[in-house]
C-alpha cells in the first residue's frame, strides 16, 4: 500500500459528505461557542488581557525598530537573546489564551506554569541575581556527561532564583512564602497527570450522573485561569521596561502607557 493508497483508505472510512472527520465539526463549533460565551460573560478580563497584550506588542515592535534603526546595543551583548526571550513569552501567552477562549482553561492553566517560570527567571536576570547563559546555556555539548552536568547546574540555578524570588531567601513573611508555594504546586498538579482536569470532570460525572459533553463547555473551570493569568501577566509588565536598549530608548507615550 502506497501513500495514497493509505490516504484513500482513511478517507474512505471517516468521511461523510466528502469531509474528512466529520464528527470534528460539532466539536469545532463547541469550542467556538465557548469564545463567543467568554467574551459576552467576561468583559472586563477581555479587555484587561487584550490591552496587556497590545502593549507587549508594542513594546516588541519598539525594540525591533530600534535595533533596525541604532544596530544592536554595545552595553548588552544579551540583548538579542533578552529580547527573543520575551517574543518566545508573548507567543506562549497566545498559546494560553487560545486554549481558554476555545474551551480549554486547564490546558492553558497547564501551560501558564512555563510562562510563570520564564518569568521569574527573567525577572532574576532583570535584579542581577542570574544571568542568561547561567539558565540557558550548556557549557559542553561535546559529550553525554557534560550535557547531564550541564542541565544540572541549570537546574540548580533556576532552583536557586526561585528561592531569592519566592522561597525562603526571599525576605518575605512566612506566610506569603507559604501561599507562593501553594500557588506553585497547584501548577504542578495540573501538568503533572492533568490531575485538576481529572477530578473536576470525574467529580462533575459522579455528582450529576451525566455522561460528559466530548466537546468543551462555557464556563467549566475558566477562574483559574482567569486569575493566574492576570498575575502572571502583571509580573510580565513589569519586566517589559527591560527590553529598552538604554533608559530612555522607548518615548513618553510608551512610558505614560506602562502606568495603567
Amino acid at each position: 500500500m502506497d501513500v495514497s493508497e493509505w490516504q484513500k483508505r482513511l478517507s474512505d472510512n471517516f468521511s461523510e459528505n466528502d469531509i474528512v472527520g466529520y464528527k470534528l465539526l460539532k466539536i469545532i463549533e463547541q469550542e467556538n461557542l465557548c469564545g463567543q460565551h467568554f467574551v459576552k460573560s467576561y468583559i472586563g478580563q477581555d479587555i484587561l488581557m487584550h490591552s496587556f497584550q497590545n502593549f507587549f506588542i508594542e513594546t516588541l515592535e519598539r525594540s525591533f525598530n530600534w535595533v533596525s534603526k541604532n544596530g544592536w546595543p554595545q552595553k548588552s551583548e544579551s540583548y538579542a537573546p533578552i529580547m527573543i526571550y520575551f517574543l518566545i513569552m508573548f507567543r506562549r501567552l497566545r498559546a494560553c489564551e487560545n486554549l481558554m477562549l476555545k474551551g480549554y482553561p486547564l490546558d492553558g492553566y497547564a501551560l501558564l506554569r512555563d510562562l510563570k517560570d520564564r518569568a521569574i527567571l527573567l525577572a532574576g536576570i532583570a535584579h542581577n541575581m542570574t544571568t542568561l547563559s547561567k539558565i540557558l546555556y550548556s557549557k559542553d555539548f561535546t559529550s553525554h556527561e557534560g550535557w547531564i552536568k550541564s542541565k544540572r547546574d541549570r537546574k540548580n540555578e533556576e532552583f536557586r532564583i526561585r528561592n531569592r524570588i519566592l522561597g525562603k531567601e526571599s525576605g518575605l513573611p512566612i506566610e506569603i512564602i507559604r501561599e507562593l508555594g501553594r500557588w506553585e504546586q497547584l501548577f504542578n498538579e495540573e501538568v503533572h497527570g492533568s490531575k485538576f482536569s481529572l477530578f473536576f470532570e470525574l467529580g462533575d460525572l459522579l455528582k450529576n450522573r451525566n455522561i460528559p459533553t466530548i466537546g468543551p463547555e462555557s464556563n467549566k473551570y475558566i477562574a483559574m485561569y482567569m486569575n493566574r493569568v492576570c498575575e502572571i501577566s502583571w509580573i510580565i509588565l513589569h519586566l517589559l521596561q527591560y527590553l529598552q536598549p538604554n533608559r530612555d530608548a522607548f518615548d513618553s507615550e510608551w512610558q505614560h502607557k506602562k502606568t495603567y
